[in-house]
């Protein structure tokens, strides 16, 4: 109950905070220039799938699997999805990824700075962002089956 009240009140200050979110059509900013670690993959001319999760969030844990199958169906043609770990704590986010077997990169934002710039709207949020850097569509949430067969189709239209 704790860990849902805490996931309301970081909603609730989020849609107060929306001014300045990433927004569909616009740039999405380079992770590398706002200090986050891990590797961060080449994306220029790709289609990539940055999804903000937090070690909280029960729907990241589920989306992980499905999004390793979009990733291995779709990364040879040129997408790639980076995880974005949002947690302040790097034993919260290594605890989360432990047992995942995932092949996609993951980079984690404990600064919290390029979770400032994009304002993601809860956990996980999803942004599809086009070949010219540019964000297609953003997926707030799992809703399992219907949020893959959403990103399938928008993924294959970017591609062409």
């Amino acid at each position: 109950m704790k860990k849902q009240i805490i996931c309301l009140l970081s909603f609730i200050i989020t849609l107060s905070m929306s001014h300045g979110q990433a927004a569909k059509g616009s740039a999405f900013p380079n992770p590398k220039s706002l200090g986050v670690t891990g590797t961060m993959p080449a994306t220029k001319g790709k289609v990539v799938l940055y999804d903000f999760w937090a070690s909280w969030c029960g729907p990241c844990r589920q989306a992980f699997p499905a999004y390793e199958k979009l990733y291995q169906k779709y990364k040879g043609r040129g997408f790639i999805i980076v995880a974005v770990g949002t947690d302040k704590k790097p034993a919260d986010s290594a605890k989360f990824l432990k047992g995942l077997k995932t092949t996609f990169p993951v980079i984690l934002d404990h600064s919290q700075k390029l979770v400032a710039k994009v304002r993601p709207q809860g956990m996980p949020t999803a942004y599809l962002v086009g070949k010219n850097g540019r964000i297609i569509d953003i997926h707030t949430g799992f809703r399992g089956k219907k949020t893959i067969k959403a990103l399938e189709a928008q993924i294959e239209a970017a591609l062409k």
